[in-house]
């Protein structure tokens, strides 16, 4: 099963939707979790596989996309004042339900973003298998990190570096995939659309309860194919070994 996280900027707007499309197709997913689905982009109709979506508090909505071959077994928003939301799908595989989610944290002050972690871990503690993807906006804390942004200081432009909302997640038991079995650097932004708003640095993450980050054996960021002008996050795509167990209902 391949697994892919993708923020496409501001629902693929200025003409960017074909891009980002071309993305996901090359990519092939059986999931892809997205955010700033801004708009309602039609990316269902033009990918061929069905959106679930978590509407927003105040931010943009998130969402996941689901190849027409997996069961879906239940869906849902994760509870929480999330600014931009968290969905999930739980499917049937080979190995067992596979509980998925998509989120995108606050992008501004940390203290929020440690909220939102800490609803997102309370989630997943309640399930054995899950995998949360999306773009947490936060640092790795296991990275050196010189140059850095505003937001990602620990008091917004001041203080140590913020690292608090992955900590906090691996802390309670996550695993952090790149870290296992990732492939190539690991930063995901700036593309060449990212502008003055970003230094280089890894905010796209995907993450594993235990039971399944075993599974995995590949993880790398898609750096070639348009991904660089398609948005301002270059995609994370990564492998589980596992397979679906049955087929969609028509």
């Amino acid at each position: 099963m391949t697994l892919l996280t993708y923020n496409i900027l501001t629902g693929a707007d200025r003409g960017r939707l074909d891009a980002v499309c071309a993305v996901v197709d090359a990519a092939a997913p059986d999931v892809a979790a997205v955010q700033e689905l801004r708009g309602d982009p039609p990316l269902a109709e033009r990918t061929g596989m069905r959106l679930h979506v978590a509407p927003p508090r105040t931010g943009q909505p998130v969402g996941l996309l689901v190849a027409p071959h997996l069961r879906v077994l239940r869906s849902g928003t994760v509870p929480g004042r999330f600014h931009h939301g968290a969905a999930w799908v739980e499917v049937a595989t080979s190995s067992g339900p596979l509980t998925l989610v998509s989120t995108h944290l606050f992008p501004y002050w940390g203290r929020i973003r440690l909220y939102e972690a800490g609803r997102l871990a309370a989630f997943a503690r309640r399930r054995e298998r899950v995998v949360l993807m999306g773009d947490l906006n936060s640092l790795d804390p296991g990275t050196g990190h010189r140059d850095v942004q505003r937001r990602h200081r620990r008091w917004f432009g001041r203080g140590g570096v913020d690292t608090r909302a992955v900590a906090l997640l691996t802390r309670r038991g996550l695993v952090d995939v790149f870290r296992e079995v990732g492939e190539g650097e690991g930063w995901t932004v700036p593309t060449a659309l990212g502008g003055e708003e970003f230094v280089r640095s890894r905010l796209d993450y995907i993450l594993a309860s235990p039971a399944v980050a075993g599974d995995f054996t590949s993880c790398r960021v898609l750096t070639t194919g348009g991904t660089a002008s398609a948005s301002d996050h270059f995609p994370v795509l990564a492998t589980l070994a596992t397979d679906p167990a049955g087929r969609s209902a028509p």
